[in-house]
């Protein structure tokens, strides 16, 4: 019959279909993929947050932290529980990147605490501290050589990694698993900028992938270099 595609025409349509599924496919394995690592990530950043506040507890159970003092506390708890909340509920990595913002809100509140508890002013909101957002807010920025050398840069710091840095040692820098090594914080860009890293390995892994989910359009993300991530993240911390 006429008009019914040739021996050629068909191949090209049966391996242009079947391209279209592969690309489908590759897409919700990322997305899989992604979600997995958001959820490993994000769970030892609130797990880490529970043990700071249990020892901020049991560190100021006598001291007497006044009104402001009682209103972090319950602003740190509040937000330590909506972060566990937000974490057990999300269903995608752009869910769970939301909860960030949420855990260092509580790390704020809990270094409110911290100030308030040893007789100091509440500092102002700051960025997270340049090398490890576990170590809570940055209290002041510093001038900083990458140990690879110049240029040198400024950089936003917690107290104890200005004192470091001032007596000439290493800071107290986190280490996130990256595929199959390991990556300073700051190198990172926050979990969105991990997922970018993800995504970036799975596109060169898989040359003929299609579209992927645009995680790096995310607020939080904001545009650090490296190399791709997977499933199996985890920390080290070095310099201190």
């Amino acid at each position: 019959m006429s008009g019914l595609p040739t021996g050629p025409a068909r191949a090209w349509h049966a391996a242009r279909m079947f391209r279209g599924r592969r690309r489908k496919r590759e897409h919700e394995l990322g997305q899989q993929d992604s979600f997995r690592t958001a959820r490993r990530f994000m769970h030892d950043d609130v797990t880490a947050l529970g043990d700071q506040l249990a020892e901020l507890q049991s560190g100021t159970a006598e001291a007497d932290l006044g009104h402001e003092g009682r209103d972090h506390w319950q602003q740190a708890i509040e937000h330590y529980d909506k972060a566990k909340h937000l974490l057990a509920t999300s269903t995608t990595a752009e869910e769970i990147i939301g909860v960030e913002q949420v855990v260092a809100d509580a790390r704020w509140h809990r270094a409110a605490v911290l100030a308030l508890r040893d007789g100091e002013l509440v500092t102002q909101r700051r960025a997270p501290c340049f090398f490890d957002a576990h170590h809570g807010p940055s209290i002041t920025d510093v001038a900083w050589t990458p140990p690879a050398g110049p240029p040198q840069r400024t950089v936003a710091v917690c107290a104890a990694d200005a004192r470091r840095l001032a007596d000439g040692e290493a800071p107290a820098t986190r280490l996130v698993r990256v595929a199959d090594r390991y990556m300073p914080w700051h190198e990172i860009g926050g979990l969105a900028g991990l997922l970018r890293h993800a995504q970036e390995l799975r596109k060169a892994a898989s040359p003929n992938t299609g579209r992927h989910s645009d995680l790096t359009s995310h607020p939080s993300f904001n545009g650090a270099e490296g190399l791709g991530g997977g499933d199996n993240d985890s920390v080290r911390t070095a310099g201190g």
